[in-house]
């Protein structure tokens, strides 16, 4: 659910939106310290598109949220195109939805039309589920309904009718308004995120439709004379319990629902067992005439972490909560009493892939992990489906030495990378040709250097094994040493390359040095 959907529209009414497993130690380990994880591309362009075709030209627009089906293939809520997409093979293609027209600004229009694939027509389609039987649902947001996708290919709306409103019962009667996301539990259960009605509902294997908590009275004056409802917060019994504009739904082991309320600025718990909500994670107070909490950016203990307009959310094979905090532009997860940051830079957004301590994103609204242990996220406003995955190291003989991986490739020598003090030594000049720059060597003194450009190179000795820094400010030694081995000049490869700017990591599951640019080139 975008941030201010609630304002827009009443503004709008007024004047007429191999890789590793995943896990809570990893993320401690790895992902909590910004290791051995990238954040790539997988399909989209920066400027939104329509357009079908390989992931390096096809393009989305405003992609909301995505599932991974049963062959491997991601199924994507492209809302701002009306349409779902089908991610496989390395090609993005529409899997069902069709563009009715084009507005004065050529941007698509949707419609509401039930059928098949290709004649089926979705209005600003949002959150995906998928059940056992492999029937898909999707929260047809701006059509105000829940539709199914049967394993047949037959579209059909299951509650609400296209109009929005606030009424349970069956099909035919129930009404939603905006509806952003849909879980399914192992009874076959369906719930709703109601966005704009902020509550959560239950559609039953019978189909009718029950709200299970209360409906917020408040009202707010966000504007001079100008008033609008608006959502609350309360814990306590779920029968009297509030949100304000929830958007992100995922049913856990136990059968429990995590709640993204997004207006809340947090992570609530449904336990249906002993009928309770309460907050998990986040917090804030309301400012005054605001229709929402106040969004911030902190990790650390649950209770005194901070979100802003927290959207998609993923419960991981290990039980912790992936979290898409679309407006702090960043991938967060909830694990042991903690919440850490994943992916993205807080308040900063950008399109830059890299290493995740450099990586940007641009409103994130959704982020599952994948079979393989990956995770893959729906980078709303970049228009793109990205991935964080775990680097990936070159193929070779599995000798028991120590490798050195630059930029995904295997670091070719002569002589074998060599440990000394704790440090990891290669040939000079294997690491100079490797990353492009050029060795002197004056016969003279028996003085290498390694010339990065006409302002600097470091100077290594064969006496002494001292290395300089030399700068046009003047010669600087730095605490590092070069050893000789096997007749050749080694060079401490992270101390050198951490200095020329890489990040270097040292992955011991399987003795490779990882030395990366902090940011790729797309």
């Amino acid at each position: 659910m975008r941030k201010g959907i609630r304002l827009a529209i009443a503004l709008a009414t007024c004047s007429a939106c191999m890789l590793m497993p995943f896990s809570a130690a990893a993320n401690q380990q790895v992902y909590g310290k910004k290791e051995l994880y990238e954040l790539r591309t997988l399909a989209g362009q920066f400027q939104p598109g329509f357009n079908d075709g390989s992931v390096k030209t096809a393009s989305l627009f405003k992609p909301t949220s995505i599932i991974e089906l049963d062959h491997g293939g991601l199924l994507i809520s492209d809302t701002d195109n009306h349409r779902l997409r089908m991610l496989e093979d390395d090609q993005l293609t529409t899997y069902s939805g069709l563009i009715l027209d084009f507005d004065d600004q050529g941007n698509p229009i949707g419609a509401y039309h039930d059928g098949r694939l290709d004649t089926a027509f979705y209005n600003e389609p949002g959150g995906l589920a998928q059940d056992a039987a492999g029937n898909i649902y999707v929260a047809d947001s701006n059509n105000h309904s829940i539709r199914q996708i049967t394993a047949a290919g037959e579209v059909k709306t299951i509650a609400g009718s296209g109009l929005p409103g606030d009424l349970d019962g069956s099909k035919q009667d129930a009404r939603f308004f905006y509806p952003s996301d849909v879980a399914i539990d192992q009874q076959g259960n369906i719930y709703v995120a109601d966005t704009l009605n902020h509550t959560i509902r239950k559609i039953d294997q019978a189909g009718k439709v029950t709200t299970l908590n209360m409906r917020p009275e408040r009202v707010v004056e966000f504007y001079p004379g100008m008033v609008a409802d608006s959502g609350g917060y309360k814990d306590g019994k779920l029968s009297e319990a509030l949100f304000n504009e929830p958007s992100g739904l995922a049913v856990d082991r136990n059968g429990n629902l995590y709640v993204s309320d997004t207006g809340n600025q947090r992570i609530r718990y449904i336990d249906f067992a002993a009928q309770t909500v309460t907050t998990v994670a986040g917090g804030g107070e309301y400012a005054k005439d605001s229709l929402y909490v106040e969004g911030a950016y902190q990790d650390g203990a649950a209770g005194e972490a901070r979100f802003s307009s927290p959207m998609g959310i993923t419960v991981a094979a290990d039980g912790s909560l992936l979290i898409a905090d679309r407006n702090n532009h960043a991938i967060r997860m909830l694990a042991d009493g903690n919440v850490y940051t994943l992916a993205g830079q807080g308040a900063e957004h950008g399109k830059a892939d890299g290493i995740l301590s450099a990586a940007m994103l641009n409103e994130p609204s959704d982020v599952i992990e994948l079979s393989d242990g990956s995770l893959a996220v729906a980078d709303a406003n970049n228009n793109k489906i990205r991935i964080i995955q775990r680097y990936k190291a070159p193929v070779h003989e599995e000798d028991g030495l120590i490798h050195v991986i630059i930029e995904g490739e295997l670091l070719q020598t002569d002589v074998a990378p060599q440990m000394f003090n704790g440090r990891t030594y290669v040939p000079l000049r294997a690491l100079a040709d490797k990353l492009g720059y050029a060795v002197s060597y004056n016969q003279a003194n028996g003085q290498v250097s390694l010339v990065i450009n006409e302002g600097l190179s470091y100077r290594f000795s064969e006496e002494d094994h001292n290395i300089v820094k030399q700068t046009a400010d003047g010669d600087k030694a730095l605490e590092a040493v070069s050893i000789t081995y096997q007749n050749r000049l080694l060079i401490p490869v992270r101390f050198v390359t951490e200095q020329l700017g890489f990040d270097v990591q040292w992955d011991a599951s399987s003795k490779h040095v990882v030395v990366r640019s902090a940011v790729f080139t797309e």
